[in-house]
């Protein structure tokens, strides 16, 4: 393939995608693919800033690399950034991936780039594909590597390796060999060593038919999604799926509506497998209290009550408190406004969301909800645990740790955020000074 039919074909693909290429931001490690990106990306007349990350993970073959991307830009005249980094436990695939990236958002943040854009070719959708069947992937595992996703766009995405390398060959390009591509090590290498050459013997054209295979059902993705995200909505730092709404789908949409959720939550490419998916699914069906299990990404699923499903980051609770001023301030993701009342307006204070508290019995600390609170709730005539009184409300228990209180300076329980107001603290016609708060959940 001559560099200008190569060149003219990424210039389609970037069209047929609306890929924004007019700042792009190139992510080069020195291989024949990212090689390749920055000098089509030039030839189209981009004037790409170029990052290369060196994990470190071959001594002086990472350096070298790097040295070789830094040459390069230098004599196509593009701006080269490093970055370096050290990989500790886990998969050192995935953490090099996870590190490439965030560096690549912070680069392209801090310049104010248009894309960030990738060498990624048919053949690593081919091989992804593979991978993610094996694992027993959902359609969105079977629909590949998608050629955009928010900024990361992928301009070499309907290419195969051999027409990169015969690209490179035209320009006389050099390009760096990573040794641990050759080894059997890891999954993909076997899938691109072993796998696809048997099945290019037995099909001919077979990686290229799985990634068309792999665009078609991305393509019919989009619509079951479009379908699924009518009943994902996000609540302040929640991804919430009514119950009712999400069963009424037949399975396959439900199952898209799980992955949806998730999605919107972690913004990640990746996908739950799909006995993951079967196991949120059975949670929602189970119509009693609140049941919870952990995803992926330190991700908590919980099933409140037969009503919603609700998804969320978990975090462990805040335990420190904080001073209540007149005026809006924020506390782990709550609004509260607080303000000097003129008298006791009962309408107003019926609603859950507000509190009349005599100003008197403070000032007024605002904090989490602990073990062993009590409070003295209105017209109750005794004490109760704070906890109690939640679940007596029927708050989910997932939420009830999560939900702060008021607090006078001797620490007792003034106000549960949408729930009781203590007795002591309450405004009647003989109340001198009176506070009004109200709370609104990540407005």
């Amino acid at each position: 393939m001559e560099s200008s039919e190569f060149s003219a074909a990424v210039a389609r693909t970037v069209r047929h995608f609306g890929m924004d290429l007019s700042r792009p931001l190139a992510m080069v490690s020195g291989g024949p693919d990212s090689v390749a990106l920055v000098r089509v990306l030039f030839e189209l007349g981009g004037r790409p800033v170029v990052l290369h990350v060196d994990h470190g993970l071959r001594g002086e073959g990472s350096r070298a690399d790097a040295e070789f991307v830094r040459e390069l830009c230098e004599r196509l005249d593009l701006a080269y950034e490093e970055r370096r980094t050290k990989l500790e436990g886990g998969s050192l695939q995935r953490e090099a991936r996870r590190e490439r990236y965030r560096f690549a958002e912070q680069l392209a943040d801090e310049r104010g780039l248009s894309a960030i854009a990738t060498g990624h070719t048919a053949d690593d959708v081919a091989e992804t594909v593979l991978l993610n069947l094996a694992r027993g992937a959902g359609l969105r595992g079977l629909s590949g590597i998608p050629p955009a996703r928010g900024r990361v766009v992928r301009p070499l995405i309907r290419h195969r390796r051999r027409d990169v390398l015969r690209y490179l060959e035209h320009l006389g390009q050099p390009y760096r060999t990573d040794p641990t591509n050759l080894t059997p090590k890891y999954a993909r290498n076997r899938v691109r060593l072993e796998v696809l050459p048997i099945l290019e013997e037995l099909y001919p054209g077979a990686g290229a038919n799985v990634a068309r295979t792999a665009s078609l059902l991305r393509e019919d993705l989009e619509v079951l999604e479009d379908l699924a995200a009518g009943v994902v909505h996000r609540r302040g730092e929640e991804v919430v799926v009514p119950l009712d709404a999400l069963l009424a789908f037949p399975p396959a949409l439900r199952r898209h509506a799980v992955r949806r959720a998730y999605a919107t939550l972690t913004s990640d490419e990746g996908f739950l497998d799909s006995a993951t998916v079967e196991d949120v699914l059975r949670l929602a069906r189970r119509n009693e209290g609140t049941r919870e299990i952990r995803l992926p990404g330190h991700v908590v699923t919980a099933v409140r009550s037969g009503e919603e499903l609700a998804l969320y980051h978990e975090t462990e609770p805040f335990l420190g408190e904080e001073d209540l001023h007149l005026g809006e301030q924020r506390f782990e993701g709550w609004l509260v406004d607080v303000r000097e009342a003129r008298g006791y307006d009962a309408k107003d204070a019926a609603r859950p969301e507000v509190a009349y508290l005599d100003a008197s019995e403070g000032p007024y600390r605002v904090r989490m909800a602990r073990e062993g609170d009590t409070i003295r709730p209105l017209g109750l005539g005794g004490t109760k645990k704070v906890f109690r009184a939640m679940m007596d409300r029927k708050v989910p228990k997932d939420l009830r740790r999560r939900m702060p209180v008021v607090v006078d300076r001797r620490g007792r329980v003034a106000w549960v955020f949408l729930g009781e107001t203590g007795q002591e603290f309450k405004v009647d016609a003989e109340t001198e000074k009176a506070l009004r708060l109200e709370v609104e959940k990540n407005p």
